[in-house]
């Protein structure tokens, strides 16, 4: 997966769009994108709690720390990013 191209083409685009994007996506589709967005927020948090940021990625990792740390169906992701909860693909 070529990661830097995504970014490339988030940096074109700006917010608003992006999220008028997704909100307005198939429903199922924005199943799979929440099942990615919150194994990120959860990589993010188990970050914080190693350590493992820096400067530039602080402030991310913190503010998903706070959001998992306070969401019972957040803290089921596995630290493989496996989820024992279900967001169902219809």
């Amino acid at each position: 997966m070529n990661v830097e191209a995504i970014i490339d083409d988030l940096l074109a685009t700006n917010t608003e769009d992006i999220v008028s994007a997704v909100a307005t996506e198939h429903r199922t589709n924005q199943q799979l994108i929440a099942e990615i967005f919150f194994a990120v927020l959860k990589h993010w948090s188990d970050a914080y709690e190693a350590g493992n940021y820096d400067a530039r990625n602080e402030a991310t990792v913190k503010l998903a720390h706070e959001m998992v740390s306070k969401s019972e169906e957040l803290k089921k992701y596995t630290s493989n990013y496996t989820k024992e909860i279900f967001l169902p693909y219809i």
